[in-house]
């Protein structure tokens, strides 16, 4: 009988908070018993924009995790948030030195810390909590992620390395230590999502994943089982909302409603009227012509468009032909016809991509989901091979011990 693991993480959006219970060790890798979800004023800048309502937010979502799961938090992993990491990636080439001339494990972390050593880690400041291949490569030949057993002279790889700053930390582990809550490892939610919600075959091709949130947008660019590339653009949902607000002289939930309800290109099927919405006020309906609001919303998303075309372009030497572009999040995939809109713009095919759960099936809560599966990720490489590099170096909460 497969004996269960039972493990709580908790992930800061910028527009929520979300503590998940997930329970591993039965017929699927894991199940999600308990989650709590609160929604918060988030971040911006790399600051808290409400920084009082901290602990008050943090302990509602544990307790609603706690009381949907029937188990007691006492200790968990914490998600550091897209504004609070840096990403430093670099390649190295070390000599094989097994008498046959055959790569072993032992040469992966050589070239590892070959790379770590390059970028001087302990030079840029944060704490590695994620160190990844984007691949390998044996005498020059043929990138692979699996070059053990190969023979040759020498073995080269492109290593990523991920930093979580140091003050994220400090803060939220005083924050949940003051709740009686103790804290397993810091793991990057982004990085999570990105192996979830993208197939090996996709990121051997290098893969692009647009998360657009509330408050901000994460652009990441994966090959392997890498971040090779990584962005946060100040722009998400939440200022098509506010647009809306501002320029039909509404509330930001009647604003709300109306950008949840509008659809981007219509076909013949679709029978797009005009946006109503309750004066809460004076109870009137409030009538607004598609025209004024399409212009309203297009020029708004256009504006976001324009930013994750930059940054395609900015790392247009990493993408292939076969590249493909995904979107999760909540903040433009949710939106009928918000896919086809963002591929016009960009020229290329878009795709939504989300996790299948029985619980938080929704783009919303990809980035939660992706840090729950790193979670258990990390649960059963350390249990399966304690002494050995995995295969797949996603995995954070070992390697914030390895030498860097």
């Amino acid at each position: 009988m497969t004996m269960k693991n039972t493990a709580a993480a908790i992930d800061f959006g910028t527009s929520k908070i979300v503590t998940v219970l997930a329970e591993s060790g039965g017929f699927s890798r894991c199940d999600i018993i308990g989650a709590g979800t609160v929604p918060y004023a988030g971040y911006l800048g790399g600051e808290w924009n409400v920084p009082e309502e901290l602990p008050g937010k943090i302990r509602d979502s544990i307790n609603a995790a706690e009381l949907e799961g029937k188990t007691r938090i006492r200790e968990l992993y914490v998600g550091v948030p897209c504004e609070h990491i840096r990403l430093l990636n670099d390649s190295a080439t070390v000599e094989l030195e097994s008498q046959d001339g055959r790569v072993v494990d032992e040469d992966l972390n050589r070239v590892g810390d070959a790379v770590a050593d390059k970028l001087n880690l302990p030079a840029q400041g944060g704490m590695v909590i994620h160190r990844s291949p984007a691949w390998f490569q044996v005498d020059g030949g043929k990138k692979t992620m699996s070059p053990v057993g190969l023979r040759g002279r020498e073995l080269s790889a492109s290593v990523s390395f991920i930093l979580a700053d140091r003050y994220f930390i400090e803060e939220v582990g005083k924050l949940l230590l003051g709740l009686g809550v103790g804290v397993l490892g810091f793991l990057s939610p982004s990085m999570g999502e990105s192996m979830l919600l993208l197939g090996l075959e996709e990121r051997d091709r290098v893969a692009v994943l647009v998360d657009i949130g509330y408050l901000n947008t994460e652009f990441s660019v994966l090959e392997g089982d890498a971040m090779v590339y990584h962005g946060v653009l100040p722009m998400g949902g939440g200022h098509f909302t506010a647009d809306l607000a501002t320029h039909l002289q509404i509330p930001m939930k009647a604003a709300e409603q109306i950008k949840r309800e509008y659809i981007f290109m219509p076909d013949e099927f679709d029978e797009p009227g005009d946006s109503q919405v309750t004066d809460e006020g004076t109870g009137k309906r409030l009538t607004f012509p598609r025209e004024f609001v399409q212009r309203i919303m297009e020029e708004s998303v256009d504006e976001l468009c324009d930013m994750i075309a930059g940054a395609m372009k900015e790392c247009d030497g990493l993408l292939t032909q076969r590249s493909q572009v995904f979107i999760t999040g909540g903040g433009l995939a949710l939106m009928r016809g918000g896919r086809e809109y963002l591929a016009a713009k960009l020229g290329r095919p878009v795709k939504v991509s989300m996790a299948k759960s029985a619980k938080l099936n929704s783009p919303v809560f990809a980035s939660a989901l992706g840090l729950v599966d790193l979670v258990f990720d990390s649960i059963e490489q350390r249990s399966a091979q304690e002494d050995s590099l995995p295969g797949r170096l996603a995995g954070g909460l070992r390697n914030l011990f390895k030498r860097t």
